[in-house]
């Protein structure tokens, strides 16, 4: 399993303090932090003050066993979220089914193979991770995920292009069209920046959708103006159809702007404002913040007609 999920809490219940303390030290190592506690009681008093990414319990413990607190996790509103992995010596499928049908992600059975009991949780926690951060319109990573993957690519030392997308006078388009064709040409965009991504980016490539109009394109400095260019030439010719004939003949709609003063607003375009990050940006927020700044200057370009693709030239 490549990487590792960066301060991801792992919260271990096992009656054995050995178990607890081989499975913190396999952890540590990957830079999990690590919390382990011996029964069903603790776990209740520590999660009505914490929330860990992940919880990897013994099913057999005296008092609560693992059954019935899986069973009240999934319960409670404040914890029926969590991911959990059943770490136990018993290997009846009817226990595995039973514990997976009381909501468990994952079953181990004891003697485990450490790289086996790593990888599976960084997988459930990656995945956990994934699914949160979800847009829900068009099913790509938010901002969560955005911030995580441009975080370990700086830590990796990796040389990386940082595209900010975002479309021109969509808010006067949702206004005259409704919600429902805006919704539309939003998943347009994250078709089209995904299926150019597939041809023009190689295997090492990410897409991510901020929110409302603005999509991430994170790919190889070397790859990133041919995409760039796909990307705004085809959304130029695909964005027409979304017009009715009158509107696409005048080329422009008319509608209120911000300060409820009528305005004719162009057909709809994108900006693509591309950073490569070198020594001094080293932190997520820089990236971004100098993205929009390119971003709004490109908008702001005099005579632009259509999508345009702009790279700092600074950095």
């Amino acid at each position: 399993m490549g990487g590792c999920l960066l301060n991801k809490t792992v919260l271990v219940v096992d009656d054995d303090p050995n178990v607890g303390l081989l499975i913190s030290a396999v952890l540590k190592k990957y830079n999990y932090n690590v919390v382990t506690l011996h029964s069903g009681e603790e776990v209740f008093n520590f999660l009505s003050g914490s929330k860990p990414d992940l919880i990897l319990m013994d099913l057999r413990m005296p008092g609560l066993d693992g059954y019935a607190l899986c069973k009240n996790i999934r319960a409670n509103p404040d914890t029926h979220d969590i991911p959990i992995v059943i770490l136990s010596g018993v290997s009846e499928v009817e226990a595995k089914v039973s514990t997976i049908e009381l909501g468990a992600d994952d079953f181990i059975t004891k003697p485990f193979d450490v790289g086996e009991l790593r990888a599976r949780i960084n997988r459930i926690i990656k995945r956990k991770t994934t699914d949160v951060s979800l847009n829900p319109l068009t099913r790509l990573p938010g901002s969560p995920a955005i911030e995580e993957e441009v975080t370990r690519r700086l830590a990796a030392g990796a040389s990386f292009a940082f595209a900010y997308i975002d479309a021109d006078n969509f808010k006067a388009y949702n206004d005259v069209y409704g919600y429902a064709k805006g919704d539309s040409v939003i998943k347009r965009i994250a078709a089209l920046v995904a299926d150019t991504a597939k041809i023009r980016s190689g295997p090492d490539y990410f897409l991510g959708h901020i929110g409302g109009d603005d999509f991430i394109l994170i790919t190889a400095p070397d790859k990133i103006e041919s995409a760039a260019h796909t990307i705004a030439e085809e959304f130029d010719r695909q964005i027409l159809s979304f017009y009715t004939d009158e509107d696409r003949g005048k080329g422009y709609i008319t509608t209120l702007d911000r300060n409820n003063r009528t305005r004719n607003f162009p057909i709809m375009s994108l900006t693509i404002a591309v950073i490569i990050p070198r020594g001094v940006i080293k932190h997520y927020a820089k990236i971004v913040e100098t993205a929009a700044e390119l971003k709004r200057y490109a908008k702001d370009l005099r005579d632009r007609k259509g999508s345009i693709f702009i790279k700092d030239r600074r950095l």
